[in-house]
């Protein structure tokens, strides 16, 4: 809850700073909800938080995008009997914790109190599994992209609705992954 709390001041303190200097970044941050599987048929719920920095106007429409996101939760996770010394018939659950980065193009376009938006993204995408006498991991490419909404309040605030698809290569197995998104959107 600390942290938190830190980077929503920090996020206030660095939009008062930048508007006194007219720049054009937009940031990002919230909630983050994932819906994948890794290496089963059990697709998996996964909650934590997204953050972005737009920057780089190549256009008045046009910018690159640099996305972080962090999820966590439970997933089926088939374990060889050669790693574990301890084996069960089933296939346990393993905790998950799912870090991305990501980057590219962002086309957006304003309708009143609206900013529309698409954008396409690569990047790469850590996996860690685990559970009792089980760990493994596995960093690959990721390749999406989706498109969102942000409503403008007032100032340099807005909220902020979106959605992607991320293709991942982890585990030696392709995860079509859905991530959605909604939190601050702080313009300047």
């Amino acid at each position: 809850m600390l942290k938190r709390a830190l980077m929503v001041v920090a996020l206030f303190g660095l939009s008062s700073i930048a508007a006194a200097q007219n720049s054009r970044f937009t940031i990002f941050a919230g909630y983050a909800y994932g819906n994948t599987n890794y290496a089963s048929d059990q697709r998996s719920s996964l909650h934590g938080y997204e953050g972005s920095l737009e920057t780089f106007r190549l256009k008045p429409w046009l910018t690159v995008l640099f996305d972080g996101s962090a999820q966590y939760g439970w997933n089926q996770f088939p374990i060889s009997c050669v790693t574990v010394p301890v084996c069960t018939p089933a296939i346990p659950d393993v905790r998950v914790k799912q870090y991305t980065y990501l980057a590219g193009p962002q086309i957006s376009r304003f309708r009143g109190n609206f900013r529309l938006f698409v954008h396409g993204l690569a990047g790469a995408t850590r996996v860690n599994v685990a559970t009792t006498g089980f760990f493994d991991s596995d960093t690959k490419w990721t390749a999406g992209g989706g498109g969102g909404a942000d409503y403008k309040w007032g100032g340099p605030f807005g909220w902020r609705v979106q959605a992607d698809y991320l293709r991942l290569n982890v585990f030696q197995t392709h995860q079509n992954m859905i991530r959605a998104s909604t939190g601050l959107v702080i313009s300047f």
